[in-house]
């Protein structure tokens, strides 16, 4: 009896050890973490990954590196992610298109949006917008309706790529009002914007945040955003929803995600120190001029996200006709 019990005090000496020694290599990992960007420097992706990348530096004690990897809306970023090893060394601030969108309208993406990745942290959500050029003379979603069926020969819309949201979003929204759409992809949203204020296109459908400033100014119309509730900053916009358009109450997102197998001490750890840097009121300051919503989630949210938009989706690129890539 007495060596049964001796067995029983050092096993559980021995698994107190192990788990206070890791907790104590968790403490002491000074390794820095790289953050990976699918797109160029100075979009909104890789301008709240910096913001957030500074303060989530002070609460780990350890560099946060913001990489941009951009190429193919997220699919180069998100393939060396899923090929990096899982140790908490490499992480991706990545996007709806990235994890929806691409494996839905491509053959072969590269990457399984659930098994290839560990959800992190659901960071925040922005806003799609249908805009007017400011030359168009439309004021609203009726009178754009109504301008679409008087010109039919103009109808086109631009979208800041080809298979994305804004894509498929725009052809729910000619649908719904019965009119004809075509869509003009074009590579990003900046040159996207600019053509729309220079009258080269008519309409646009694209992120809020790009249109945001030259709509304030008055250079272009923004008619209608995504969402169930209007943009704090952009209260005078409804949403589609408001107007009776269904189908585009999905707003897009950011979101931390590591490669498959990140261990869960990592993720927690990690998760509260984005909750921590998303309550500074310096990030929540640059966040709302930009049209961006704080929506911190825990990792089972954030999948929850990727499931729901992708069933979401799915319907719509596939009634669309769309040509898988």
């Amino acid at each position: 009896m007495r060596d049964v019990r001796q067995r029983v005090v050092i096993g559980i000496g021995s698994l107190l050890f192990a788990a206070l020694s890791g907790a104590a290599q968790a403490q002491a990992d000074t390794r820095p973490i790289r953050v990976l960007v699918g797109f160029a420097p100075g979009g909104s992706t890789d301008v709240v990954a910096r913001l957030l990348a500074d303060k989530v530096r002070e609460s780990l004690g350890r560099p946060v590196i913001v990489e941009n990897k951009p190429g193919n809306g997220g699919q180069v970023a998100a393939i060396q992610l899923k090929n990096s090893a899982p140790d908490g060394t490499t992480l991706m601030l990545t996007i709806d298109h990235t994890h929806v969108i691409i494996p839905l309208t491509f053959k072969e993406p590269g990457y399984d949006a659930i098994r290839d990745f560990t959800p992190v942290i659901g960071v925040a959500q922005y806003y799609n917008a249908m805009a007017a050029s400011g030359l168009s003379g439309v004021k609203s979603l009726l009178e754009m309706g109504a301008w679409l069926k008087a010109n039919p020969k103009q109808a086109n819309f631009g979208i800041p790529a080809a298979g994305s949201v804004p894509q498929f979003a725009g052809l729910v929204v000619a649908r719904t009002l019965h009119v004809e759409m075509t869509p003009i992809p074009y590579k990003g949203g900046a040159p996207m914007v600019q053509d729309l204020l220079g009258g080269q296109v008519p309409l646009g459908f694209g992120s809020l945040t790009d249109m945001l400033d030259h709509h304030r100014a008055g250079k272009l119309r923004v008619l209608a955003v995504s969402g169930t509730q209007r943009s704090r900053a952009a209260p005078d916009i409804p949403t589609f929803e408001e107007l009776g358009l269904k189908g585009i109450d999905k707003n897009p997102w950011l979101a931390f995600v590591g490669p498959a197998g990140l261990p869960a001490a990592f993720v927690q750890r990690f998760n509260a120190a984005v909750r921590t840097a998303m309550e500074a009121p310096e990030v929540r300051a640059r966040f709302v001029p930009l049209g961006i919503e704080a929506s911190p989630t825990a990792p089972e949210e954030l999948r929850d996200w990727i499931v729901s938009a992708t069933a979401h989706w799915g319907p719509v690129i596939k009634e669309s006709g769309y040509q898988l890539q």
